[in-house]
């Protein structure tokens, strides 16, 4: 099982890597031991912020596999006089106050914050098996200053930080879902494949039977409202202009297995409440096959192959640069070149030309071709 220890030093690790500062390090004790005094090497002295970590509650969730939330506390004894590392520091650097501010204690008190300010996922492994975890945490600076006897006054710096770990677990954190190749940034995320189902009872049976003879994708999607990712323009696009049947591509990522659809946003409400954080949750729904009654958002290509028969089985389709890709009913993730299976209903009959068409929409404008067929941009 994890150990106290093994996300103390993960932890430690993490901070190191954020610290930029000649001669100071982290270190967290999660385990009894003796605190190092700062050590000499030549004209640099090495020294060390010490956090204390340990677990305020630890619950497991009956199971045959491990998993549980845990709770812990990490306080760090940060000094208010910035200490001397080497022999280039000034006396503005060492300086204890600017503008009234213990600078170093917010110094450091920005490095712990930044590294703790979204979730983590981690990972570890030990004879038991695989553990995979969430990790999230808030900080806060006590107001009082403690007087350490080797070290001078400090000031404790608090982490509050709750860990939910499952063995061998798909983490809601590690999920990837996008709309239109950009990340979601989702509160909630519920995502469902539902069927449509027959009943069927027969003269020797008590119990109704079912057959379920199709079904889509659908998702309920909770974000808060922002100006940084497309999904919030796209709720609002469809929330104020009520345009329907205009689609997005729709990725989806959970554990080993992965797939892109092609949806249009069914619903959608918005949420304010006083001062917090406006909200939206929307519904996706897969959309109709038929790109003769699509919609598409700005910045989307729509074009067609013109071929002179439906009995085409395959076509081999290749793109200029990677981009989301939607034809013969079907979304795709392309890089460079795939080949789809074909179908005579994908292959709409067109009475001006005496001709068929294969409908390609593709999340970007790209250049699409396929040996042996004319490609036209419809909508470009």
């Amino acid at each position: 099982m994890v150990t106290t220890q093994q996300i103390a030093e993960y932890i430690e690790n993490g901070l190191n890597a954020a610290l930029q500062y000649e001669g100071l390090s982290f270190k967290i004790w999660a385990t009894a031991g003796e605190r190092d005094k700062p050590v000499r090497s030549g004209n640099a002295v090495n020294y060390s912020i010490d956090g204390n970590f340990r677990v305020v509650t630890s619950s497991l969730t009956p199971n045959i596999l491990a998993m549980g939330v845990n709770a812990f506390t990490l306080t760090f004894d940060v000094p208010v006089n910035p200490p001397k590392t080497s022999a280039s520091q000034t006396a503005e650097d060492l300086a204890r106050v600017r503008d009234g501010q213990y600078w170093f204690v917010l110094y450091i008190e920005r490095i712990i914050s930044s590294y703790f300010k979204l979730p983590q996922e981690l990972s570890f492994t030990d004879e038991e098996g695989t553990y995979n975890a969430t990790l999230a945490a808030g900080v806060a600076i006590p107001e009082g200053i403690d007087l350490t006897a080797w070290r001078g006054n400090t000031v404790p710096v608090d982490v509050y930080i709750e860990l939910t770990i499952g063995q061998n677990a798909v983490m809601s954190r590690s999920a990837v879902v996008e709309i239109d190749g950009e990340p979601v940034p989702f509160v909630s995320f519920i995502p469902e494949r539902a069927s449509v189902v027959d009943a069927a009872q027969y003269s020797s049976d008590e119990s109704t039977k079912t057959l379920a003879t199709a079904s889509a994708i659908v998702a309920e999607v909770n974000i808060p409202l922002n100006t940084e990712y497309g999904s919030s323009d796209a709720v609002l696009d469809y929330f104020f202009g009520g345009h329907n049947n205009v689609v997005h591509f729709f990725k989806i990522a959970l554990g080993q297995k992965s797939d892109v659809y092609l949806v249009e946003i069914s619903r959608a409400t918005v949420g304010l409440e006083n001062a917090k954080i406006a909200s939206s949750t929307f519904r996706l729904s897969e959309a109709v096959a038929d790109a003769d009654l699509l919609d598409v958002p700005e910045g989307f290509q729509v074009g067609y192959f013109t071929m002179q028969s439906s009995t085409v089985t395959s076509i081999t389709i290749t793109v200029s640069e990677p981009c989301l890709l939607y034809v013969a009913g079907q979304a795709y993730e392309v890089s460079d070149q795939i080949t789809v299976p074909l179908i005579p209903k994908y292959l709409p009959y067109n009475d001006d030309a005496g001709t068929y068409r294969l409908y390609v929409i593709t999340n970007t404008a790209v250049t699409v071709s396929a040996s042996g067929y004319t490609f036209e941009v419809e909508n470009g």
